[in-house]
C-alpha cells in the first residue's frame, strides 16, 4: 500500500515545478570538486535565478561589502556555502510566493515566513555549532512546502465538510481531514527531487519536539525556529519584543546548545537581518 504523502505528490509537478536547474546547481555545489566556472554557466542559464542571486548577494543577511555585480563575484567572494544558501533561497521565492488560500496566507506571506526561518535557524546553528550549516538553512528555508502541495486539496475538504471544524492547530486539521499533514508531504516532496536526509527530516519533523529530539540538532533547531517567528511577528520592526518564554515551551530553548545563553544576541541579530527583503521585487 503505498503511503498517502504518495499520492499528493504524484502528479505534483504540475502545481509546484521542480527548480531543474537550482537542484542542479545545489547539486555541483555540494561536490567539493565543483568547477567556479561550471557552476557559474549553469546558473546563468536561468536568468530569473541569476536575477534573484544578485538581489539576495546584496541584500542585509548575505550581504557583502562591496556591491557584487555578477554570478563570478558571487562564487569568488562569498563562497561555497553562502551559494548554495542564495541559490535555494532564490528558487525558493517562485516555490512559496503565491497565496496559500488554505491556509489564509496571502502572496508572499508564506515565504516572509519561510525565509525568516532559515534566517533564524541558521544564526541558532551559529551558536550550537550546527556543523552543515547549509543545509540546515535549505530546511529551515524549505519546512513549509508541503502546504503548496496540500493548499488545494485542503481548502476542497474545508468546503466539502459535513459540519464545522473545531479551531484546532494546522496541523490535526490536515490529519483529520487529509489524512497527513504539510510536514510529511513536504518531506516525501524533497526527497522525490533527490534531497538528502540532512535537509528532509527537519522539514518531516519540524512541528514535533520529541521527535525532533531523536532526529538530532538541526531537527530541533528549525523546530525552535519556526516557533519563534511565528510567536515574535517577524515584521514588527519596532516596539517591544514578546518574551521568548511567553510562547516557547522552556524544554524547547534549553535543548539547543548555546541559545538561553545568547538569547538576546541571537533575537538582535535576527531583527537585524530579517529586514529590508521582500519577494516583491524577486520572481
Amino acid at each position: 500500500m503505498q503511503p498517502v504523502e504518495q499520492e499528493y505528490v504524484k502528479n505534483v509537478d504540475k502545481l509546484v515545478p521542480r527548480p531543474d536547474i537550482a537542484l542542479e546547481v545545489l547539486q555541483l555545489a555540494y561536490d567539493g570538486g565543483c568547477d567556479f566556472q561550471e557552476l557559474g554557466a549553469k546558473i546563468e542559464r536561468d536568468p530569473s535565478l541569476t536575477a534573484n542571486m544578485l538581489q539576495l548577494a546584496n541584500s542585509a543577511y548575505f550581504g557583502h561589502m562591496r556591491k557584487i555585480s555578477s554570478v563570478h563575484e558571487i562564487l569568488v567572494r562569498l563562497g561555497l556555502e553562502t551559494v548554495k544558501m542564495i541559490v535555494i533561497t532564490s528558487a525558493s521565492i517562485g516555490l512559496l510566493k503565491d497565496p496559500q488560500e488554505a491556509y489564509n496566507l496571502d502572496a508572499g506571506m508564506l515565504w516572509q515566513h519561510s525565509y525568516a526561518t532559515a534566517v533564524l535557524s541558521s544564526i541558532i546553528g551559529r551558536y550550537a555549532r550546527v556543523k552543515n550549516s547549509a543545509a540546515l538553512y535549505t530546511a529551515a528555508l524549505l519546512h513549509d512546502v508541503g502546504k503548496v502541495v496540500l493548499n488545494r486539496p485542503l481548502q476542497a475538504a474545508l468546503l466539502n465538510r459535513e459540519e464545522q471544524e473545531v479551531a484546532d492547530s494546522t496541523l490535526v486539521m490536515e490529519q483529520r481531514l487529509l489524512g497527513t499533514d504539510h510536514a510529511r508531504v513536504g518531506m516525501f516532496l524533497l526527497e522525490k527531487w533527490g534531497l538528502p536526509a540532512a535537509i528532509t527530516v527537519p522539514v518531516g519533523f519540524h512541528h514535533e519536539f520529541h521527535k525532533a529530539l531523536i532526529h538530532k540538532l538541526p531537527t530541533l533547531v528549525v523546530h525552535l525556529a519556526n516557533l519563534l517567528v511565528e510567536g515574535m511577528g517577524f515584521v514588527a520592526e519596532n516596539g517591544p519584543r514578546p518574551a521568548v518564554e511567553d510562547f516557547v515551551d522552556e524544554r524547547i530553548y534549553t535543548a539547543v546548545p548555546g541559545f538561553h545563553r545568547n538569547m538576546e544576541d541571537i533575537i538582535d541579530e535576527f531583527y537585524e537581518k530579517i529586514h529590508g527583503l521582500d519577494s516583491g521585487g524577486m520572481g
